[in-house]
């Protein structure tokens, strides 16, 4: 989880031997020497978080937590195996190296400083992430709050997130992960999956180009038997009626029905009949015995 680091007021160590407990971070205000101030509300919480890494390391005068200036090792001087909470706090049971408790035992180290994680914002310790053994805290403080104010003067990124997601500001990193997959679930009630919307404007497009060609096909049967088309035209006129109707009404609105006789029904035909459908005058009837036909045929 990106957070801040800090190391707080050292706790001093008993005389004589090297403790298996040892109180490591009060209840409630937690007040650095340097002046800073933390607060620890949840140490049920805070153990947990910090038990998810496996033993915490106790060094010399947190040297893991400075910038290395050397090629050489960094011994471990023992290991928090275990934490418990107290009333007053969190304590951890610690198994020394035989070098460290020689010199816890010797008093060549007196005091034992804890490094934790913590909010940078509401100053809420989140993990407990090792401690060291020191000889005089504050001037360990003061060396390394110039490495933790590039870290503290802008909010964790995570933070962020987590506000953005309607979260408290302190939520851990796996309830943001949480989160994140839980709104990247599409609500099946509120979302279709992306092909069934293709399809379904696929289909609708064809729909619409279909009724348009309907159209498009009765709009040119019109202008055919209104003489403004030869059936010549048919083909053309479609395609200019389905691209563009607006130009095709134009043409027919301008134009003049100029092949309207070729639909007219033939004058011979009225002439030759009458209304039941026999020869309607002496001249048709003579056109029928000179051809040989019958009324019928002319019919």
């Amino acid at each position: 989880m990106t957070d801040s680091t800090a190391i707080c007021e050292a706790v001093e160590l008993p005389a004589k031997a090297a403790p298996d407990w040892v109180h490591i971070l009060p209840v409630g205000a937690v007040n650095g020497r340097d002046g800073r101030r933390w607060r620890l509300d949840d140490p049920a919480q805070l153990i947990t978080r910090s038990a998810k890494g496996g033993d915490l390391p106790v060094d010399y005068d947190h040297e893991s937590e400075k910038p290395k200036s050397h090629g050489g090792p960094l011994p471990a001087a023992g290991w928090i195996k275990s934490l418990q909470a107290r009333e007053d706090g969190i304590w951890g049971k610690v198994e020394w190296t035989a070098r460290a408790a020689e010199m816890i035992a010797n008093r060549e180290y007196r005091f034992l400083s804890p490094v934790l994680h913590y909010h940078p914002t509401t100053g809420q310790v989140l993990r407990l992430i090792g401690a060291g053994l020191v000889h005089r805290p504050n001037l360990a403080l003061t060396a390394l709050s110039e490495q933790e104010m590039t870290m503290t003067d802008a909010p964790s990124d995570l933070s962020r997130i987590a506000e953005a997601l309607g979260l408290d500001a302190g939520t851990d990193a796996d309830a943001i992960l949480d989160a994140i997959k839980a709104k990247g679930a599409p609500d099946p009630a509120r979302y279709v999956p992306i092909e069934a919307v293709a399809d379904l404007l696929k289909q609708r497009n064809g729909a619409d180009r279909d009724c348009a060609a309907r159209a498009a096909e009765a709009k040119v049967e019109q202008a055919i038997n209104a003489g403004y088309l030869t059936p010549a035209m048919r083909d053309w006129a479609f395609a200019l009626c389905t691209q563009d109707q607006a130009s095709f009404d134009s043409f027919v609105a301008t134009a003049s029905p100029a092949y309207a006789h070729l639909h007219r029904p033939s004058r011979l035909q009225d002439a030759s009949h009458d209304a039941r459908g026999r020869p309607g005058s002496a001249a048709a009837r003579a056109i029928c015995e000179q051809l040989g036909l019958s009324p019928d045929d002319l019919k």
